[in-house]
């Protein structure tokens, strides 16, 4: 069966690439959510005599939960492969779900002290762990449910996940500050914020209960299942593991550092109003929303994932500069613009990415490599923010923003062009 075309229909690959996209949209959500309050939560959670030094704790405790991700890669990618997909991708959302209501509930350091700054951390670390799952489930299952000759396509609609979770934070933003304004923000605000996920949350299961197995794991993995999906993945490709996790490191350097960072920066080095905040974030990604699937679809009609990949990586290194110049040079206009074309480069990035890996690597062992280099590449990118917000407090802050992307889309084109050849419409392995 190995190698062999497995009849797929596409009404299933699209019902599988919509609920990825909800799902990764709301793993996004939870990000983004987090990055809006840092400002306001901070001081609750990390009281210090200097501001600057509570946003960095606030942003630390948002990277421990990214270097848990690792861990639950290897838990749910063991899971997914020997047992099959879909239980393990939904148990990965509700957990992470559940997490991110339960933190808008959370005493401060006011109430009960240091327990709150280390509840925080335990749940951001848990979260992780449940996290982990759902990106690489996403993409295993969409590579798998799409016909060999649309791969790009359903890629891009999961991918567009990504910019429907910061869809979802602006509204969340907009709520909080309509039945919060002001200095309600520091009390009841900043909660809404992580409350409003349940919405997008019940969304999310709902449509994911209704997805099957995938086919290319009941017939090529099921029958032949590795006793050690992880331990064959460093064994057998560690090659493409080196390569792909620093392609992701790269590639998300340049969303934490940009994108992700956005309302930080905005709030942090602009006097850009709340509105006006929000409304940059969502035209950038209303913009990648939009273009993530033509985009993705592009890689198949044109049969190139690496060339395209290195091609943006590339072009996003020589914009990064001139574009944060425009984000933070507290004009809303150029801010907006910036944005709009940030989210065009991220939605070309992003939506080819679960074809490139997902083609290279068999059923046997696909959700374990998938999120195992994905997590491993995500986690040590989460330093982004907070190396952005450090080098700001000795080096302007749009030379310290930019020093970030370049150097990740300078690592995303070297290791993603010494990656394996393209196996654009060619079966799945």
């Amino acid at each position: 069966m190995e190698g062999s075309s497995i009849s797929k229909n596409p009404r299933d690959a699209l019902k599988v690439g919509i609920s990825a996209n909800l799902g990764w949209g709301f793993e996004l959500f939870d990000l983004v959510v987090y990055l809006y309050a840092a400002t306001i939560i901070a001081p609750l959670f990390f009281p210090s005599t200097s501001y600057m030094a509570s946003v960095l704790e606030a942003l630390f405790a948002l990277i421990s939960g990214y270097f848990a991700r690792p861990i639950g890669a290897v838990i749910f990618g063991h899971y997914g492969d020997r047992l099959g997909r879909k239980t393990v991708w939904f148990v990965s959302l509700l957990g992470m779900g559940i997490i991110t209501i339960a933190i808008g509930f959370l005493p401060t350091y006011a109430a009960i002290g240091v327990a709150a700054p280390a509840i925080l951390i335990i749940l951001r670390i848990i979260q992780g762990i449940f996290l982990a799952g759902e990106w690489g489930g996403g993409m295993t299952l969409v590579v798998e449910a799409a016909p060999d000759n649309r791969r790009g396509l359903y890629g891009g609609v999961q991918q567009g996940g990504a910019a429907l979770g910061l869809i979802f934070a602006v509204a969340a933003t907009y709520l909080a500050e309509a039945l919060a304004p002001g200095p309600l923000m520091a009390t009841l605000g900043w909660r809404i914020l992580f409350w409003f996920g349940a919405i997008p949350l019940i969304i999310a299961l709902a449509v994911r209960w209704e997805v099957g197995e995938s086919v290319e794991w009941l017939a090529k993995a099921k029958p032949k299942i590795e006793k050690l999906p992880i331990a064959t993945v460093f064994r057998k490709y560690w090659k493409f593991v080196a390569i792909a996790t620093v392609t992701i490191f790269g590639e998300s350097l340049l969303y934490y550092g940009g994108v992700a960072y956005m309302p930080t920066a905005l709030t942090l080095f602009t006097h850009l109003g709340v509105y006006q905040i929000a409304n940059t974030v969502l035209v950038t990604n209303i913009v990648w929303y939009v273009l993530a699937i033509p985009f993705g679809y592009s890689s198949d009609i044109l049969r190139s994932r690496k060339k395209l990949l290195a091609s943006i990586y590339i072009i996003t290194a020589v914009l990064a500069y001139p574009l944060m110049i425009l984000l933070i040079s507290g004009s809303y206009g150029l801010a907006l613009l910036s944005g709009a074309i940030l989210g065009a480069l991220f939605a070309y990035q992003y939506s080819i990415l679960p074809a490139w890996l997902g083609e290279n690597i068999p059923a046997v062992v696909r959700y374990s490599f998938t999120a195992t280099v994905i997590n491993l590449g995500v986690a040590f990118s989460s330093f982004a923010p907070y190396i952005s917000t450090y080098l700001s407090t000795f080096l302007p802050s749009v030379t310290a923003m930019s020093i970030v992307l370049i150097i990740g889309a300078i690592a995303a084109v070297i290791f993603v062009l010494i990656g394996p050849k393209d196996r654009v419409h060619e079966p799945l392995i």
